[in-house]
């Protein structure tokens, strides 16, 4: 019995979303250089779009800190102090996640536009989808329908590149702004781990799942393993945006079924649509994020 018993932390929400944040800014740096300063100093970009990649980190956290406040004093009519209006949901966190895993390529008043309504619209859900799943969905079919939709910058784009091992470990690959370095994906992870402020186990069974179905994948078909594994965000979607501490499992065996699911679900949604596999399969399973805590939980009670 005690193996199903869930304690839903009683930290602030504040204190969540900014241990995670800090756990994240090693990576943020890295893609404000790769995908800002680099392509400058390489004479690839004006000055604008040196700083594009911060105006949209910067401009996705203030968005989520406006939304909070328009929903606690305007709607709410709340008389708690700024700060904890602004903290008053995940929506600053949630804001900066989706700007991790977005393309640089992204048109910025399309990208503003649409996560400012899908994060004040998704107030008045109960959290029952997963927000940052849902706004990256619709800028990118938006994108992908007016101009395309890639995740390459303008250096990657010019050149051809024969990506080893390692040139994915640091971040050398084409991806999100800022989700590209593993190295720095696994040491956030290990400080979310030290300072509990993860669902750990949906991360790694999800990620242990997917990689042993495309390994065998791989081995079969003989597509290259490290090109799939760290393609599309999959990886930092399912250490942080899977985990989302709303609209995922809560309950040990919960979150271990949720995990296994996702990776599943993942590799089956790859084969159909390679690029939004991770986040399709996010945002189908935290519909049924409470209905699998209870039935897991219920089969455990019984079997106990």
């Amino acid at each position: 019995m005690n193996s199903n018993v869930y304690v839903r932390s009683n930290r602030s929400i504040k204190s969540i979303s900014l241990t995670r944040i800090i756990l994240i800014l090693p990576m943020i740096i890295y893609g404000l250089y790769k995908n800002g300063l680099f392509l400058y100093r390489s004479n690839l970009v004006n000055l604008y779009t040196m700083f594009k990649p911060l105006i949209i980190i910067i401009g996705s956290a203030l968005i989520g800190a406006l939304v909070n406040i328009i929903y606690e004093y305007l709607i709410k009519r709340s008389k708690d102090n700024l700060i904890d209006a602004m903290f008053s949901s995940f929506a600053i966190e949630y804001g900066i996640l989706v700007a991790c895993i977005m393309s640089i390529n992204v048109n910025i008043y399309i990208y503003f536009g649409v996560l400012s309504l899908v994060l004040f619209l998704t107030k008045f859900s109960n959290n029952r989808i997963n927000s940052m799943c849902i706004a990256y969905l619709i800028i990118f079919f938006i994108s992908d329908y007016l101009e395309g939709f890639n995740f390459a910058n303008v250096y990657e784009s010019s050149r051809t590149f024969a990506l080893e091992f390692m040139d994915y470990l640091v971040g050398r690959a084409p991806g999100g702004i800022a989700s590209t370095h593993i190295l720095f994906l696994c040491l956030g992870l290990f400080g979310l781990f030290l300072t509990n402020n993860n669902k750990s186990t949906i991360t790694l069974t999800s990620i242990l799942t997917y990689t042993v179905i495309l390994l065998i994948y791989t081995t079969i078909s003989k597509n290259n393993f490290e090109s799939i594994l760290f393609a599309n965000n999959f990886l930092f979607i399912a250490s942080f945006i899977a985990t989302d501490s709303v609209t995922s499992c809560y309950t040990k065996n919960g979150m271990v079924v949720y995990g296994v699911l996702m990776g599943i679900l993942s590799f089956a949604l790859y084969l159909i649509i390679p690029i939004l596999a991770p986040i399709i399969a996010v945002m189908i399973l935290s519909l049924f994020n409470n209905l699998i805590d209870r039935k897991t939980n219920s089969y455990a009670t019984k079997k106990a």
